[in-house]
């Protein structure tokens, strides 16, 4: 993965002696307080999707996985490895999970374990807001009263389009007391906008929540972000053979 600079301003801990135009209870406070800033905030992270191969069974295997990007974080949460693959007909996500679920929930899920996919078909990153190419998806280890994977994008009114039918998307769950993975199928016709003849790209992050644990993040993470509504800081897939 590659990762493109953004330019930050920076205020250091140990601060000089109070200038005339800032009181000296701000420079106080500013030198008791570390400004935390994770090493992936000065950053937009670029990769490559691999095209899907058929192979037997369930699960995309080593070539598709996208690289464990929590020591950017400076966060110790890495549980989970992710796979990320695309075709015409859609996009296929593959979750390992290294500890055993604990507990779900509907509609409350990141209370508990739970998958959460950002797509934006379309890469824009000129928009602070969800357009109507911008996807949220959900998906669950193990059902919660009928629910198990779907879509719960917020739109703004002149974007808003219906959810996919959350029957079209294909679940493949497997838990055991070690961990647990789950395999996802978004077919096209639930990616508003998803040509990748046209459009060579995908904007795309995620958060997968574990019950009673920190969130494991990729390209953003939601301590200083709110994902939902920040497509520009997805990272930026190219969609290769």
């Amino acid at each position: 993965m590659r990762r493109r600079g953004r330019r930050h301003s920076h205020l250091s801990q140990h601060s000089s002696a109070p200038k005339d135009d800032v009181s000296k209870d701000t420079w106080a406070f500013l030198a008791q307080e570390s400004l935390q800033l994770a090493p992936m905030g000065f950053f937009a992270v670029q990769g490559e999707c691999r095209r899907y191969k058929a192979a037997k069974g369930h699960g995309l295997d080593d070539r598709y996985l996208l690289p464990g990007l929590a020591p950017l974080y400076g966060s110790a949460s890495s549980f989970a490895s992710v796979a990320l693959a695309w075709d015409a007909d859609g996009v296929r996500v593959g979750v390992k999970v290294s500890e055993p679920m604990q507990q779900a929930f509907f509609p409350e899920i990141q209370r508990g374990d739970s998958i959460e996919l950002f797509f934006d078909t379309r890469d824009v990153k000129t928009s602070g807001f969800a357009t109507r190419f911008c996807h949220h998806f959900y998906c669950l280890p193990k059902a919660v009263e009928g629910h198990q994977a779907g879509e719960i994008t917020r739109f703004r009114t002149e974007d808003t389009h219906e959810w996919c039918d959350p029957k079209l998307l294909k679940v493949h769950s497997h838990l055991n007391n070690r961990g647990y993975s789950v395999d996802l199928f978004i077919p096209a016709e639930c990616l508003h906008g998803y040509d990748p003849e046209h459009y060579s790209r995908l904007g795309f992050t995620y958060r997968v929540n574990r019950f009673g644990e920190d969130p494991q993040y990729f390209s953003v993470s939601s301590r200083d972000f709110v994902i939902e509504q920040q497509p520009s800081l997805w990272s930026s897939l190219r969609l290769v053979a």
